[in-house]
């Protein structure tokens, strides 16, 4: 009967305002005690879901951090190794590079610059003849200068007329001028035959002759002395091309025309000429240059020589001259 009174008080108010139509109340105790021991229920399950949810988030996100930090390990592991793939094996392509510079400096130098290719044909030999022949050719001078000095008819001397006299028929047989040419005849053989070829020097004055006598006496020596001079210097100096310098401490050169067959021999067209130009074609740029400035340099040291040469022909026709115009004095 409760019940039905209830249900009709509901309708009744459900009819009177739709808005409290959508309620439904419950007012059974035992539904209400499961109602809410199953709201418990599903709260209680529903934390724990959330709990063990939020247990596996956060799990999930370790090992994600986890796994970044081990792929950012591995990428930086791996990046370090690139690096240093590249950079030891940049440092080995330079140091490659580096060793085969310093192989090629090595090898252009040793080209350039060996006693093999850089320093001439026969460097050491070469060398040598260069030297004692412009030892050979300085010592034309020195030697014909010695020469002429010894003279008993060079200028300034005062030999006695007799003694030359004496001297000059102590030995008839020498006075070839074959002497001058042969590296083996001594020094006084050479010097007989310039004195015969000069005759006998001028008297002087003495002491008792008059003073005007005296003077013109020695002007006329003086200029006959004169005269002779240039032919005496040619002379010595063609006595000095063919004698060596052997008399001098410490040289071994031959005579300068000795010396100047060696040059022929070698450069010219001599027995050592073929293997000179064979030679050559092993040398370096820097050893041609060498070679080529040895060249020139006995070319000029040959120049020098035959403009002597001419200076002292020159001096003979101008003595000549000289005497034709002078006259007596």
């Amino acid at each position: 009967m409760m019940k039905q009174i209830l249900f009709a008080a509901a309708l009744a108010t459900s009819l009177a305002s739709p808005a409290a139509a959508q309620f439904c109340g419950v007012v059974d105790p035992i539904w209400i005690a499961g109602h809410n021991s199953a709201t418990t229920t599903l709260t209680t399950g529903v934390t724990a879901l959330g709990t063990a949810v939020a247990a596996q988030r956060s799990i999930t996100l370790e090992l994600l951090l986890s796994a970044m930090k081990v792929q950012t390990a591995q990428t930086a592991t791996n990046g370090e190794r690139e690096v240093n793939l590249v950079s030891n094996t940049q440092q080995a392509v330079a140091s490659t590079l580096s060793q085969v510079a310093q192989r090629r400096a090595l090898v252009d130098a040793r080209e350039q610059y060996s006693i093999e290719t850089g320093q001439g044909v026969n460097a050491c030999g070469s060398i040598d003849l260069m030297n004692s022949t412009s030892r050979a050719m300085g010592n034309v001078d020195m030697t014909g200068r010695e020469t002429y000095r010894s003279l008993d008819v060079a200028p300034g001397k005062n030999t006695p007329v007799q003694q030359a006299a004496r001297d000059r028929l102590r030995d008839p047989t020498k006075t070839d001028s074959a002497v001058f040419f042969d590296p083996t005849a001594s020094d006084d053989d050479r010097k007989a035959v310039i004195e015969a070829m000069a005759g006998l020097p001028m008297p002087k004055p003495t002491a008792n002759m008059p003073g005007a006598e005296a003077d013109v006496m020695m002007l006329r020596a003086r200029k006959v002395e004169a005269l002779r001079s240039p032919a005496l210097v040619s002379l010595s100096a063609v006595r000095s091309m063919s004698s060596t310098d052997d008399h001098q401490i410490g040289t071994t050169a031959g005579s300068p025309l000795a010396q100047l067959d060696a040059l022929i021999s070698q450069y010219g067209g001599g027995p050592q000429f073929e293997a000179w130009s064979a030679g050559l074609a092993g040398q370096s740029e820097h050893g041609l240059l060498i070679e080529l400035t040895r060249m020139r340099s006995m070319s000029l040291a040959l120049r020098q020589q035959l403009i002597e040469q001419q200076a002292r022909t020159s001096a003979v026709f101008a003595t000549m001259l000289a005497t034709q115009a002078g006259g007596n004095l």
